[in-house]
């Protein structure tokens, strides 16, 4: 699936919804909805590599995230599989009828394609680079399954001035992320790699979305 780009936020709704975040009344939980959204709304990681992200993802001299080929997922009922890693194998057992659960158990975690293994830098902002020290440090990583990350987005959607349940998604954030980058003037080839799309025309559809590109192109002649 594409990035959902009508719930991507603008710039300034971005910085609303980290403001809910900042409102929670939990340190932890306000740490962890904070982590969430910059992962989600500045590095454009999907929900099922949030979900599963590790402290062996990350290179910190480096300030990257490594997404593997492959995560042995125990987020599930007594460290077995989650949620999310169990509708993925009954997605592919509804394609593939003769296979059966076992089958792909040991598979899971897997990126979504082929392309999504990668390497996301975050080495350009500080606010995302405390918020994954300060994740890692607590747990390691993401401690929790799926629907505990749509229960930290919703919080700080809640808690947000001006801004409803339903302004953005965890696909949504992604999309933000998107749309940040390409309106900063990162190329087809580099966002393309960055979010992990085999089809380059899921990039394309990001590159002039709100005339950023093109006022800039502006300034530059003007």
């Amino acid at each position: 699936m594409a990035p959902t780009r009508e719930k991507s936020l603008s710039e300034r709704e971005f910085e609303l919804l980290l403001e809910g975040a900042g409102r929670i009344d939990e340190p932890v939980q306000r740490l962890e909805s904070r982590a969430a959204i910059l992962i989600g709304g500045r590095l454009g990681l999907r929900p099922g590599e949030t979900t599963h992200l590790s402290s062996s993802w990350i290179d910190h001299e480096r300030q990257m995230i490594r997404i593997p080929e492959h995560h042995a997922c125990t987020k599930g009922r007594d460290g077995g599989l989650c949620g999310y890693c169990r509708q993925a194998i009954e997605q592919r057992l509804r394609h593939d009828p003769d296979s059966i659960f076992e089958d792909f158990a040991d598979l899971y975690w897997l990126p979504k394609t082929d392309a999504a293994a990668r390497t996301v830098p975050f080495h350009f902002s500080y606010r995302v680079q405390v918020a994954i020290d300060l994740l890692i440090t607590e747990h390691g990583g993401w401690p929790y399954s799926f629907s505990t990350l749509q229960r930290r987005l919703n919080a700080a959607l809640d808690l947000a001035p001006s801004l409803s349940r339903n302004a953005t998604s965890l696909h949504g954030l992604r999309a933000t992320a998107a749309s940040y980058h390409a309106s900063r003037g990162l190329d087809l080839a580099a966002l393309r790699a960055m979010f992990g799309w085999e089809d380059i025309a899921t990039a394309r559809q990001y590159l002039n979305v709100d005339g950023a590109m093109t006022r800039r192109a502006l300034d530059n002649i003007h």
